[in-house]
C-alpha cells in the first residue's frame, strides 16, 4: 500500500515538473518569436519605456485627482460666498425700502445719531392683537431715526419731542454714527 503512494506521488511530480519545462518551453520559444519578428532590443525597450510610461502616468493621475480635490473645495466655497452675497443683496434691497425717519438738519461739524423707537401700544392693543386705531403696525418693530443734534442728550430731547412717551414711543437703543460716517450731501 505504501509502495502504491509513493508511485502515485513520484507519478505526479513527474507529471509536474513535465508540465512545467512544457510551459518554459513555450515561453522560451515565443519570446524568441517576438525578438525575431521587432529585433531584439526593441522589445526589451519598448517594455522599459512603457514601464516608465506607466509609472510617470500613475503619478500624473495622481496630481489630477489632488487639484480635482482643490477645484471642487474651491467651487464649494464659491457657492458658499455666493448664497452669502445674494442673501446680502436681498437684505440691501429690502433695506431700501425701510423708512427712515429723519430730525433736525445736517450741519457741517453736528453729529448724526442714531435712535431706534418702538411703541410698546402697537400690537397690543385690547390684548386681542387687533390694529391699533390711530398707529402704524410697523412701530412694534424698532424703526430706524436719524437725528441731527449738538449732543446725545440734545438727540434724545428731540426723539422724545417728536415721538413723546407719553404716546407710547420708546427708544431702544441709541448709537452715534461719527463724524467720519457722515455724509456731505443734505439728508432729505
Amino acid at each position: 500500500m505504501w509502495h502504491d503512494y509513493t508511485q502515485a506521488l513520484i507519478t505526479a511530480f513527474g507529471l509536474a515538473g513535465l508540465g512545467f519545462a512544457i510551459g518554459k518551453l513555450v515561453v522560451v520559444f515565443g519570446e524568441r518569436a517576438i525578438e525575431k519578428r521587432h529585433g531584439t532590443s526593441g522589445v526589451r525597450d519598448a517594455i522599459v519605456r512603457r514601464a516608465k510610461l506607466e509609472t510617470k502616468l500613475e503619478a500624473r493621475r495622481t496630481d489630477r485627482l489632488t487639484e480635482l480635490k482643490e477645484a471642487d473645495g474651491a467651487v464649494e466655497d464659491i457657492l458658499r460666498r455666493r448664497k452669502v452675497l445674494e442673501r446680502q443683496m436681498r437684505d440691501s434691497q429690502l433695506a431700501g425700502e425701510r423708512l427712515v425717519r429723519l430730525i433736525g438738519e445736517e450741519v457741517k461739524g453736528m453729529p448724526c445719531y442714531i435712535a431706534m423707537v418702538v411703541n410698546k401700544y402697537v400690537g397690543t392693543a385690547n390684548f386681542q392683537q387687533k390694529p391699533h386705531a390711530y398707529i402704524d403696525p410697523h412701530w412694534s418693530q424698532p424703526q430706524t431715526v436719524e437725528v441731527w443734534a449738538k449732543s446725545m442728550a440734545d438727540a434724545r430731547a428731540e426723539v422724545e419731542r417728536r415721538f413723546p412717551p407719553a404716546f407710547g414711543y420708546a427708544i431702544t437703543r441709541m448709537q452715534d454714527v461719527g463724524a467720519a460716517d457722515v455724509p456731505t450731501a443734505k439728508a432729505g
